[in-house]
């Protein structure tokens, strides 16, 4: 009795110990991001942010504008990523359909012999001596095979249903792409007018900080009345904070340009002069119709929420497949070196089947909540296709209206131009004639960036009908991933989308709903081509606006400003 205590102190004492070590191990304090971790992370992500870029070797167009956001800008390859994330995934998935392989060994050893008596159950007496069928050192290895019917299963339809999310992210990386190239189409006519008006504006804001610096001569000179000094000096400040205000414009323009085309702050870089022919603005080559049946049919997020609707009814599926019987077949071979044992090698196979009754009181509820969720997904994706139709006729519709602003802010210009033309010969050199020479400057800067807005504004409404149809800016297949060779495929499909050309998928599809085998929504608002050029219209617009639909991305229109007002109302607003 007093071993067995002894012996039992001896252990408690070895596992408290031991107890204490692993706790102590255990006991883990929080370690804050070092400043020389943050430079070493700020380094590698700097270099991995700009590096392997093909340098600029001439003036950027438009094309290359949008090969290189693609090809470089960060969203785009982050949508890469997440594809090919979503690919890895789903060969994982696949193994999950296999048997499962299982392989052990092991080793034991104790400080006694496994020893044991029997005891009588009528007398209380010992039956037997004390012996043992184990040895003291022990090792055995064990290499199983066993598939479950039911993971299987269960298995099947997390493949199926990963098969679909990585359609889905090929769907999204579309998408990013479109938002991407629209963006940079809107960034780069923005920063191309820009680019193009900068001299103008920095010849009017040198004579006008010219015409200033001698103000404050005269003004101390007393070469005219103080008070009309001051008001001429108040004038001159005034069109300098105008133009600066224009100059900052421009310069964001090009900065945001940069951003999306992901060259480093700072990079010189110059766009490409706006041919003449771009200032005639061209007319869509799709029908309205045609355009909302592509629309139903291409747009990633409707394609999208398909797969995600598929998914919904998979996961219904795996779910009520939980409720069945579990089937476990099995076989293996085992070794154990016990040399009591009379076979130390054996094989065995069978069959396990279980099945938790309980499950079958949840089918009804598994079902049900399983149909709700097929019907919110169907719902979601007939409201998403409202809201694409609405942008197809609302993108359709803007273009119209940009037509018009365009034709009306040239016309505007015109007039300004042949007005500072007849009066440009009457200027005198005394204060006031200076003053109306630079103010008329500052007018003709303000109107041309107008102009310039309305026509950046145009191709960026141009563009978005066709990224409201659905039509992808890049070819299917591209055959290397040069700037060059994307530049000139983004230029071969744009031509291909002026046309209006219609690929044998798309005709088929047309062909499909005027057959009344595809039903789609009959157009309301146009019925013909948007025409080339627009006559000016005599409406007034306010001094600002946004589009109603800015809830996609880039197909959200920017904010125009008015620079048609007089340099007075300006100023006195």
């Amino acid at each position: 009795m007093k071993n067995t205590t002894r012996y039992f102190k001896k252990s408690a004492l070895s596992l408290s110990v031991a107890s204490l070590v692993v706790l102590s191990g255990c006991s883990l304090t929080p370690e804050a991001v070092t400043d020389q971790e943050k430079s070493a992370l700020l380094a590698q992500d700097q270099l991995a942010m700009f590096a392997q870029q093909e340098p600029i070797v001439h003036a950027i167009t438009l094309e290359e504008a949008m090969a290189r956001a693609v090809k470089y800008n960060l969203q785009e390859r982050l949508a890469l990523m997440k594809h090919a994330y979503e690919n890895q995934l789903l060969d994982s998935k696949r193994y999950d359909l296999l048997p499962s392989i299982a392989a052990s060994a092991g080793w034991r050893t104790r400080d006694n012999q496994a020893a044991s008596s029997s005891e009588s159950v009528s007398t209380g007496t010992q039956s037997l001596e004390a012996s043992t069928s184990q040895d003291r050192n022990v090792s055995n290895g064990d290499l199983s095979l066993s598939w479950n019917v039911l993971d299987f299963g269960i298995g099947y339809f997390g493949a199926k249903a990963q098969g679909n999310n990585v359609l889905a992210a090929e769907e999204q990386k579309r998408a990013v792409v479109a938002d991407i190239m629209q963006k940079v189409r809107k960034a780069y006519w923005a920063a191309a007018t820009a680019q193009q008006l900068e001299p103008t504006v920095n010849q009017a804001l040198s004579q006008a900080k010219q015409a200033l610096a001698k103000a404050k001569l005269t003004e101390q000179e007393r070469l005219v009345a103080p008070i009309e000094a001051m008001q001429y000096q108040k004038s001159l400040l005034q069109m300098i904070a105008q133009l600066q205000n224009l100059s900052a414009e421009l310069v964001m323009a090009k900065t945001e340009l940069a951003s999306l085309m992901n060259l480093a702050p700072g990079t010189p870089f110059t766009l490409a002069p706006i041919a003449t022919a771009k200032t005639q603005l061209p007319a869509v080559g799709y029908q309205l119709d045609h355009l909302e049946t592509l629309a139903m049919v291409n747009r990633p997020e409707i394609n999208e929420e398909i797969y995600k609707a598929r998914n919904a009814v998979l996961e219904t599926r795996s779910q009520l497949t939980h409720l069945l019987p579990g089937a476990s077949l099995f076989v293996g071979g085992h070794y154990d070196s016990n040399s009591y044992l009379v076979n130390q090698h054996w094989a065995d196979a069978g069959v396990r089947v279980s099945w938790n009754l309980m499950n079958v009181f949840s089918y009804s509820s598994i079902k049900q909540a399983g149909k709700a969720k097929e019907e919110v997904a169907e719902l979601r994706r007939q409201a998403l296709r409202m809201a694409v139709l609405t942008q197809v006729h609302l993108a359709w519709q803007q273009y119209s209206q940009a037509q018009t602003q365009y034709a009306q802010a040239a016309e505007l210009l015109r007039l300004q131009q042949g007005i500072a033309q007849q009066t440009q010969s009457a200027f005198q050199s005394d204060l006031k004639s200076r003053l109306e020479q630079i103010k008329m400057l500052t007018e003709t800067a303000l109107i041309t960036r107008h102009r310039d807005q309305q026509l950046a504004q145009a191709y960026t409404a141009y563009g978005a009908i066709y990224q409201a149809a659905g039509l992808d800016p890049l070819p299917k297949t591209i055959h290397d991933a040069s700037v060059a060779t994307l530049s000139q495929a983004i230029a071969e499909q744009n031509q291909l989308l002026t046309k209006g050309t219609l690929t044998a998928q798309q005709q088929q599809v047309i062909a499909l709903v005027k057959q009344g085998e595809v039903t789609t929504h009959e157009p309301t608002l146009l019925s013909q081509h948007v025409p080339a050029e627009a006559t000016v219209s005599n409406s007034t617009k306010p001094a600002e606006y946004v589009s109603v639909y800015d809830s996609l991305g880039s197909l959200k229109a920017a904010i125009i400003h008015d620079y048609t007002r007089p340099v007075e109302e300006t100023n006195a607003k």
